[in-house]
């Protein structure tokens, strides 16, 4: 007899939970996210699991497995603990109003689309899914093309040339004279990101931090876990005072996840700059490809 969960009226089998978990986990790890990008949309298109379960699960299981990889990159020397406690503020805000437009969009019912009807909450959920992974992954795929691989080393990009307010300097990358509210905004981009996607915004941190700041990407992995935490545990009561957590479930993914954000940290010590945005990109473009299935064929 396979173990298994009842989550959201669905008969989730443990085991793969776990292997989910794992996975999830490893990305994780491996590029300094929370991996909500993957797990959210997954557990909905897999399992069947309601969205603002998924997002508000999700959230709760990213607070452990952000703090097993932020651990694991600081071990290492990778990440910008500065910048973090400076895009705290903001992420906490952003966090906040992302949840509830969640629980607005839930209750707004369907809407007609090309002759059939979609549940206002899916279509924008994972309409923004696509848009927003479309974007990142051609960005990390399109610069790996025919050229040498400069992300190994700090490029001051143009948001580090931006002079308004307050600057500051952040040694770890090294950077000097970046604008103090410049990455305070930053933060209340992807706190509302968090709340509303149940991600932890990593995955559009990254090309902010790589492309706009000028970020090494070994840096920019290791970068933003704090703040990360602090938004997913934030999303996590918004969400659960809503009823869309699921603690079993959450507990469960933790499992694989956590053991899975070791082994993802240590691989993106080990892989050259090239590599990890590649593997970066096709991941997202896989998941863009689960979610437009089941945009499609989630309309009656």
């Amino acid at each position: 007899m396979h173990l298994a969960l009842a989550v959201g009226g669905q008969i989730v089998p443990i085991g793969w939970l776990v292997v989910l978990g794992f996975g999830v986990g490893y990305v994780a790890g491996m590029f300094g996210i929370g991996g909500g990008f993957l797990l959210t949309p997954l557990l909905t298109v897999v399992f069947g699991i309601p969205l603002p379960i998924a997002i508000g699960s999700g959230l709760c299981q990213m607070v452990g497995t952000a703090t097993s990889a932020v651990l694991r990159h600081r071990a290492v020397g990778q990440g910008e603990l500065r910048f973090d406690l400076l895009m705290l503020p903001g992420s906490l805000l952003g966090v906040d109003a992302g949840a509830r437009v969640v629980s607005r969009l839930a209750v707004a019912g369907s809407v007609p689309v090309a002759g059939r009807s979609f549940a206002l909450l899916q279509l924008v959920i994972e309409g923004a899914y696509i848009v927003l992974l479309l974007a990142v992954a051609s960005l990390f795929w399109g610069q790996s093309k025919g050229r040498a691989d400069a992300l190994e080393f700090v490029r001051g990009g143009p948001l580090a040339r931006m002079s308004f307010g307050p600057r500051v300097d952040l040694p770890a990358v090294p950077l000097r004279g970046v604008s103090a509210i410049l990455v305070a905004e930053i933060g209340l981009g992807m706190g509302f990101l968090s709340g509303m996607l149940g991600i932890g915004g990593g995955v559009a941190l990254m090309p902010v931090l790589i492309y706009g700041l000028g970020f090494p990407i070994r840096q920019a992995s290791g970068t933003g876990i704090v703040a990360l935490i602090a938004t997913a545990a934030l999303g996590t009561v918004e969400h659960a005072l809503r009823g869309h957590v699921d603690l079993a479930l959450s507990m469960v993914l933790l499992v694989g996840s956590s053991i899975g954000a070791q082994f993802g940290a240590l691989m993106t010590h080990r892989l050259p700059a090239t590599a990890l945005r590649r593997v970066f990109a096709a991941v997202l473009l896989a998941t863009v490809v689960a979610v437009g299935w089941d945009l499609v064929t989630g309309g009656r």
